[in-house]
Order: C-alpha cells, then structure tokens, then sequence
C-alpha cells in the first residue's frame, strides 16, 4: 500500500492506526497476570538464562558452566545453538504446564502460577551467577541454586494448589447462597 496524499485525505492512513489502537486495547485488556507470568519465564529462564550462560563461555570458556549438555552444545553448535536450545526447552515446558492446565478442567491458576513464578525465579538466579562469573564476582554456590530452585518448584505450586482448593470452596459456597466472610 502506497501512501499519498489521497489517502491521507481520504483518512485511511488514520483508519489503519485508529484500528492499530484498538486492536491494541483489546490486548492489553485480556492480559492477565497469569499472561505476564509466561512470558516473563519465558524471558529470564529461557532467554536471560541462554544468553548469560552462552556469553559466559563465550568470554571464559566451556569450563565455566556446570551444565555438561549446554557445554556440548557450545562447543559442537556454538552460541546461538545453546540459546536455541535454552529457549527451546523453555518453550516445551511452558507449552506442557499450559497444556496440563487446559486438559485438566478444574482450577489450576494459581498452581500454575506459582509454578510459573518458580521458573522466573530459576531462571533469575542462572541470569545472577552467570552475570557474577562473568565480572568475576563470587557467584551463589550451584547446590543452593539448584536446591533454592527445587524447593520453589515443589512448594509455590502446593500453596497455589490450597489457593485453589479455597477458592473454589468459596465459589460452591456462593452458588449455594451462603454467606462467604
């Protein structure tokens, strides 16, 4: 489509942005946070964590990782292999919590949420000690990463799980007319 003056006149230039806008309205108005959650997983356990661990032995050498299949992948493909294959894991674990949550039927929000907040988190502190390493701080010990990471799996999902439960305790309670506090 070329743009000229007849259809500035016409305003169909100032359709297609007023059409832009609303479609743009519509999207940030159906983002919730269980949306933002995903993509910020997305963002720090797959990319940030990708790309620090890649730069990181990029400027001090494989030995520097303690991921023995990401050192591989760096040393056969290369950089962008090892963020390909970090964002595609990513990708496949959040596809499978997304898809889990759609089969199940019943309220899962927030398990899922504190599961998706627990994948951000991990992904955070991989994104800190690659940093660290990388200016030569002295990063957080792996095993309390990996320890830390694990323990939020297991109990940000079950306190979401109760959540849940009470939630739709709550909702059974309301449907029936009794009076929730």
């Amino acid at each position: 489509m070329s743009v000229s003056i007849e259809n500035v006149q016409q305003g169909r230039l100032s359709g297609l942005f007023s059409n832009f806008k609303i479609h743009t309205i519509r999207v940030i108005r159906k983002v919730n946070l269980q949306h933002m959650l995903y993509f910020t997983a997305l963002l720090t356990f797959g990319i940030g964590d990708g790309l620090t661990g890649a730069h990181m032995m990029g400027k001090l050498g494989t030995s520097m990782e303690l991921n023995p299949v990401a050192r591989q992948i760096f040393v056969t493909y290369g950089f962008w292999a090892v963020l390909a294959a970090k964002i595609l894991l990513t990708m496949i674990i959040i596809f499978a919590i997304y898809f889990i949550q759609v089969k199940l039927h019943k309220n899962t929000y927030w398990t899922v949420n504190g599961l998706l907040i627990a994948l951000t988190a991990g992904g955070m502190m991989a994104m800190n000690a690659n940093l660290a390493v990388i200016t030569g701080a002295v990063p957080q010990s792996s095993s309390e990463i990996i320890f830390l990471y694990l323990s939020m799996v297991l109990i940000l999902p079950e306190f979401g799980s109760i959540v849940d439960k009470w939630t739709d305790i709550r909702e059974i309670r309301q449907d029936r007319g009794v009076l929730v506090a």
